[in-house]
């Protein structure tokens, strides 16, 4: 196990309001020395939500170096997203360019009658690869949402060398949790592009040892 849980930092919250000004436009007494708290308390929650990123980022990484060696990449990636973004619903497709389409890599979680409609590359799937960028379906419009999207919480571009690899596709996500936060989409940033590059190493080195 990576880790788990999800941990907010709600925004700074200043209970007690003071007046900047004492009635003749000098600053009241105390009031200087409030805006310095709060400032304080401000890049606090800063360093310590790039702290929480930091040590999931390194999990990650880790995990994914592991996987050079063991070839278990696709594991390793549903591991991350189970453990760090709490969802065990996923699959791993490859992206075919000449036809626009995809191929079912590797699933957990997922039936395959639901997966096999996603093939075609239509919805989140094509936007996906059309914009170069991942999709979220809380970020996008109702109208445009196929029916069998409506379990479907985001498609993670892969992308190396310029080139889409393939899409993650996060299906629904545990139940303590609503919806993606702030860390989830910079984690899926990460899987972009490397979780993109463990795919292609595996690939060559399949390649490699094939007779």
């Amino acid at each position: 196990m990576i880790g788990t849980g999800n941990k907010n930092f709600p925004p700074v919250q200043v209970r007690n309001q003071m007046k900047l000004s004492n009635g003749n436009g000098s600053i009241a007494p105390g009031t200087e020395q409030l805006r310095l708290r709060v400032q304080q308390l401000s890049l606090r929650e800063q360093l310590e939500r790039h702290h929480f990123l930091l040590e999931r980022l390194t999990a990650a990484s880790v995990r994914l170096i592991q996987t050079l060696e063991q070839c278990d990449v696709f594991e390793a990636i549903a591991e991350i997203i189970a453990n760090l973004i709490g969802s065990e619903e996923i699959a791993i497709f490859n992206y075919i360019p000449g036809t626009k389409t995809f191929s079912l890599a590797w699933s957990s979680g997922v039936e395959e009658n639901t997966l096999h409609p996603f093939v075609s590359g239509a919805g989140m799937f094509g936007r996906a690869v059309e914009q170069g960028m991942s999709q979220f379906r809380e970020r996008q419009p109702v109208a445009s949402l196929l029916p069998r999207e409506k379990n479907l919480t985001a498609c993670i571009l892969l992308k190396s060398s310029g080139g889409v690899v393939g899409v993650i596709a996060i299906f629904g996500l545990l139940p303590q949790k609503s919806n993606l936060e702030w860390v989830d989409f910079e984690l899926l940033k990460f899987l972009e592009t490397y979780g993109a590059v463990a795919v292609q190493f595996q690939r060559l080195q399949g390649k490699q040892v094939s007779p």
